[in-house]
């Protein structure tokens, strides 16, 4: 209950929000419905707005609640996302229902439209409320971006991993995206996508490596366009490594000296891990790491959570080498 409590205290300015908005969401769509000719309909007057207005109170202590439930308040709204969404319209929906229920059990049936608008107008207001403290947020970093001297990067890569670098990049607001160089055209988070031999490099300060899949001669185009002058940073071995695997990427990128890879009982040398990444044409898996530096690997294989956490158990007893990491 304590933290049902703290959550309120510390959104007590969106309960008052909210609040107001349960209030003339329905109060709105029965405007809407019987206001015509700057008039109230006598059915309304009569029958229908007495239902709304002995309704309100009780219905706004059963919204709060409902919300606190779905836990809509206590959160971090200037990171609110697509999980913040699903749970307004999962309290919407229910406190619909309740709305619903309620009038037609202790008042009267009220037309449709005026569940169906109110609900509606509920929702729009609810999402506003939570979402436009970000929206502000966002605008404030794209202004001061366009007018402060931030550097110019480009991100490699439109799938997810683009994405998510593309959001961070918004809340830190270190670099300035121009571009994302990906297959198709459109835009991705408001930026465009487009290819390598479109971009502009005079204006790119960095270079945001983003595709896991990237081909060895697409890497190597992208290192010869940015020669020494463009600061490079390959963020595909941190995203492959989120879900607790270990990365070939990232184990390779700190090995200076030779190395030599087992792909499949197939060996190769190398000179540093750098070149044996630049070698990787598709996704492995760390299968064991032996001494003097040699690492076997395989080809990439999806595993469930589950399965990963017992091979690192293993690994660190001993029990058998470690496996499950990815590139």
């Amino acid at each position: 209950m304590k933290k049902y409590w703290d959550a309120i205290k510390k959104d007590f300015w969106v309960v008052l929000l909210d609040i107001v908005a349960v209030n003339i969401s329905y109060l709105g769509a029965l405007l809407l419905r019987f206001f015509v000719n700057f008039n109230l309909r006598p059915v309304a007057a009569e029958k229908y707005f007495p239902a709304w207005e002995h309704f309100t109170p009780w219905y706004t202590v059963i919204a709060i609640i409902v919300f606190v439930l779905f836990k809509l308040y206590g959160g971090l709204w200037r990171y609110a996302g697509i999980n913040d969404m699903n749970r307004i319209i999962l309290a919407t929906l229910t406190t619909s229902g309740i709305h619903i229920v309620g009038t037609c059990l202790f008042f009267t049936r009220m037309p449709i439209t005026y569940y169906i608008l109110g609900a509606i107008f509920q929702f729009i207001f609810v999402v506003i409320i939570r979402f436009s403290y970000r929206a502000v947020l966002v605008e404030k970093r794209k202004i001061r971006s366009r007018r402060g001297n931030i550097p110019n990067c480009i991100v490699v890569g439109a799938g997810e991993n683009g994405r998510k670098i593309l959001k961070h990049l918004e809340e830190e607001n270190v670099y300035r995206p121009v571009a994302v160089v990906g297959n198709g055209s459109g835009t991705m988070d408001g930026v465009p996508i487009t290819s390598i031999d479109k971009v502009n490099w005079d204006d790119v300060d960095a270079v945001f490596i983003a595709d896991p899949l990237l081909s060895i001669e697409e890497r190597n185009r992208i290192r010869e366009k940015c020669g020494n002058k463009i600061e490079i940073q390959d963020y595909t071995g941190y995203f492959s490594n989120l879900g607790g695997r270990l990365s070939v990427t990232e184990l390779l990128s700190v090995i200076s000296g030779p190395v030599t890879i087992d792909i499949n009982g197939v060996e190769r040398c190398f000179s540093s891990g750098e070149e044996a990444i630049q070698s990787f044409t598709k996704q492995y898996d760390v299968k064991k790491i032996e001494g003097e530096i040699k690492v076997k690997l395989a080809d990439h294989q999806k595993i469930s959570t589950q399965d990963t956490l017992k091979a690192a158990y293993a690994a660190v007893m001993g029990d058998e080498p470690l496996q499950g990491g990815s590139k």
